[in-house]
């Protein structure tokens, strides 16, 4: 049995016990409490106990106020209540902390600590006292066994990742909580609370960020597909904020990389992999196992100690470099992310896809973009599939749909990701990444180095004036090589119209004196592209500025943009700078 199936086998029986005790899986329903209501009792603790604080429960019907003991205790009677309740504590500094209680009896106990607060934040999919504050009849209907016990899972799994093992604690909600005290010392919950809080001050992370990024990236939070509509913001999963950061960049942290190579005439075994980061010492342990180490150069930016590799870091822990095999003769496009498991019905939904295919004629590679819906089992349907090998257009007569022939994908369990089939010969291999904000981006690489990328589909919002971002940019061309050394620009938006779905922005290279005035089409050519025609602008510093057709898909939840630019047959990836 795995990590992952003790933990929901784990979570189940803690299910069952909360139904044994009180706590059954009806979400608005219960028997008359009857002249002594519903009795709710527990621990309050964030590692010491929370004494002497206000605490409240609200229930499907009735609410109950009370104050916990000098030992963290506390114990509520809901009047004419009924199941299931949200308890919160208000400790002497900081927010709010929440819990959950289901129940079928006349009474059910429920810890009040920060992980329970994750809990609740995982099973509403948003701001735990928020959830709080308007519960009721209604929103009593996402609380039941199974919701529960799946948000248990969810956050004991994500805790553990980061070496915060609760299995010892049983459910962490109606489990024994002891805080440590001068007289004794804590039980293993305590000791997993103290953890928690140790874990939270070494990484620079506050339970609030972490709490909200449990609640961007839970069922509960993602729309049918699994695409979070309201939060694609660049950040780092939940998991990976638990773990230790590098210095010079918040976004890096330690664990397991996947790496994908396009690489041409390598077999496919040869353009992906995996590499170990150390965040704290830039250590890094590289696919053929052989050891180098990065080093800083400058914020969220690498050079490894061979001078073989120039690596930048997204906001949500994507890293894209240019890497080099030969000294320097020819550089290569890498694009990486941290290792995570998925099943195939995550990828469910309907995707947008935008890379570099092999052309026809064999002679080289072609900008590709299309779109594709999934379904649980892998199958594909639905495919719009552009590509012009002379044009590189991406719309109109270049898109043709595709109803045979399509590959289909199952899980590799021996390497992580998943095998695309061609019948049944694997044709390719696929990753998912899922960011902070619930979004996945899923990588293609084929065996003759084509890849592609594949990000949700969801119309852009135009941007709000005076917004800025600074950007790196690292580019491959037709025959896979990068031609160009990392760039930056920076760009800031200078008016929006509505109207016309269009927004103006002025757009500068990073060291020059080059700011100008571009135009770009939202939505273009497809509901979660970006369009920017050819045109002359004139510069800050009176030259002409000869602004390149391109087509960009922004990369959901990532901070990352991909880029075909026709006139110079080139792929580009756009970088956010932190």
């Amino acid at each position: 049995m795995n990590n992952t199936q003790r933990l929901q086998a784990l979570a189940l029986a803690s299910a069952s016990m909360l139904a044994a005790c009180g706590g059954g899986g009806h979400s608005s329903t219960s028997a008359p409490a009857g002249a002594s209501g519903l009795a709710i009792s527990g621990t309050a603790a964030t590692g010491a106990a929370i004494a002497n604080r206000p605490v409240t429960a609200k229930c499907a019907t009735g609410t109950a106020s009370g104050t916990t003991g000098a030992d963290g205790h506390y114990t509520l009677t809901v009047d004419g209540g009924a199941w299931p309740c949200l308890a919160e504590v208000t400790p002497a500094s900081g927010d709010p902390l929440v819990t959950v209680v289901a129940g079928s009896g006349g009474s059910a106990s429920a810890n009040i600590t920060p992980v329970t607060h994750l809990i609740v934040a995982n099973l509403a999919g948003g701001d735990p006292a928020g959830f709080f504050s308007s519960f009721g009849s209604s929103a009593a209907a996402a609380v039941n066994t199974g919701t529960v016990a799946a948000a248990q899972t969810a956050v004991m799994a994500t805790l553990q990742a980061a070496g915060i093992d609760l299995s010892a604690v049983g459910d962490p909600i109606t489990g024994t909580l002891t805080p440590a005290s001068s007289t004794s010392a804590g039980n293993a919950y305590d000791v997993a609370l103290d953890a928690l809080g140790s874990t939270l001050s070494s990484t620079g992370t506050t339970l609030a960020t972490l709490t909200t990024t449990v609640a961007a990236s839970s069922t509960a939070a993602t729309s049918a597909g699994g695409s979070n509509a309201t939060a694609s913001a660049a950040s780092l999963p939940a998991e990976l904020l638990l773990k230790p950061a590098a210095s010079n960049c918040a976004a890096l942290r330690s664990g397991t990389y996947r790496m994908v190579f396009p690489t041409v005439g390598a077999p496919l075994a040869e353009q992906h992999g995996k590499i170990v980061i150390d965040a704290t010492t830039l250590a890094v342990t590289y696919t053929d196992g052989s050891t180098g180490t990065f080093a800083a150069n400058g914020n969220c930016r690498f050079s490894d100690d061979n001078g073989k590799s120039d690596i930048v870091v997204s906001p949500a822990g994507v890293l894209v470099g240019r890497v080099t095999d030969d000294n320097g003769a020819h550089f290569h496009l890498v694009i990486g992310f941290p290792e995570q498991s998925h099943t195939l019905a995550e990828l469910a939904g309907t995707w947008n896809i935008i890379g570099l295919e092999r052309n026809d004629a064999h002679t080289g590679y072609t900008g590709v973009a299309g779109l594709a819906t999934q379904d649980a089992a892998g199958a594909l349907s639905n495919v719009s599939w552009c590509q012009n090998d002379t044009t590189w257009a991406v719309s109109g007569a270049a898109c043709t749909s595709v109803t045979s022939g399509l590959p289909g994908l199952r899980v590799n369990s021996s390497d992580g990701g998943f095998d695309i089939l061609d019948g049944s010969n694997v044709d390719g291999r696929l990753f998912a990444y899922r960011a902070g904000s619930g979004e996945l981006l899923l990588v293609e690489i084929d065996p003759d180095g084509s890849f592609s990328l594949r990000t949700r589909q969801h119309a852009n919002s135009l941007p709000a004036v005076g917004a800025a971002t600074v950007n790196w940019n690292l580019s491959t061309g037709n025959q896979l090589l990068s031609t160009n050394s990392v760039s930056a620009n920076s760009a800031t938006i200078v008016s929006v119209d509505s109207a016309a779905g269009s927004w103006l922005r002025s757009n500068q290279t990073v060291g020059l004196n080059d700011a100008h005035d571009e135009t770009l089409l939202a939505n273009n050519p497809r509901d979660g592209f970006s369009f920017r025609a050819a045109a002359q602008a004139l510069a800050a510093d009176n030259s002409v500025v000869t602004v390149r057709e391109f087509t960009s898909l922004g990369l959901r939840g990532m901070g990352v943009n991909a880029l075909l630019l026709p006139s110079q047959t080139r792929f580009q990836f756009s970088v956010n700078q932190p």
